[in-house]
């Protein structure tokens, strides 16, 4: 089941590629060729931006961030989150990740290197919300709870959880404790098509599928609560 999925993650994206990308000009092909970018360099400048509180974002390599990417309806550039606590001075970015860079699939916390780590990932962007120190407070708060308590990812994609979740969804219930809902995340309905693919990678039966709701990567930023800081593209 996961090599057919595979396979038919791979034909979507490059249907979506050939589809809808226009093509690069051999003007730009040329200068990316002769002034390279050295994403190392990139991560440099994004590290003394960060603050406690903001929004990490990352478009990851894999074929099964490809394609949750498109769950964005305004702004695909980006598949994973998680939020910057400070830690004796430096900052840290906590998230729920799973696969093979995360066995045991419970909340982690990574540098912004690691986080970012240009092996595996494409781009990154620093979103901030308008946060008070109070809220902050109430942001640490219940991300070290659930840091503690070993909350882990969620493969069903399931927001009535609060034991398992995916990252987006972390980062929602968070800002919502923090704030008493005054910063609000909205949820994107997914198509039939998209819950139904949806639904064969987490082995969930087709009932539970119809009307599936997710916090879409981009429902955390494009929003009138959160600016961006910066945005790197490797």
């Amino acid at each position: 089941m996961k090599t057919a999925l595979l396979l038919l993650v791979i034909g979507y994206n490059i249907y979506l590629c050939t589809g809808h990308a226009p093509a690069a000009s051999p003007r730009a092909a040329t200068t990316a060729a002769i002034n390279p970018v050295n994403p190392y360099s990139l991560i440099r400048a994004g590290e003394p931006l960060l603050q406690e509180g903001d929004l990490v974002v990352r478009m990851n390599n894999d074929p099964m961030s490809i394609y949750i990417k498109n769950f964005n309806r305004k702004d695909p550039r980006y598949s994973h989150a998680g939020i910057v606590l400070m830690e004796n001075g430096k900052p840290v970015i906590f998230h729920i990740v799973n696969g093979s860079v995360n066995t045991d699939d419970k909340m982690k916390k990574d540098s912004l290197g690691a986080f970012a780590d240009p092996r595996q990932n494409s781009a990154y962007g620093i979103f901030r919300y308008k946060l008070g120190a109070g809220e902050i407070n109430k942001l640490k708060e219940k991300i070290h709870q659930w840091y503690k308590q070993g909350v882990s990812f969620d493969p069903a994609f399931n927001l009535q959880s609060d034991d398992k979740m995916y990252c987006s969804e972390m980062v929602r219930k968070a800002l919502d404790y923090a704030t008493h809902g005054r910063v609000a995340i909205a949820a994107t309905a997914l198509t039939e098509r998209e819950a139904l693919l949806f639904g064969a990678y987490a082995h969930l039966k087709t009932e539970s599928m119809k009307g599936m709701q997710v916090v879409a990567i981009d429902d955390l930023y494009v929003n009138g609560g959160c600016e961006q800081v910066g945005g790197y593209k490797y």
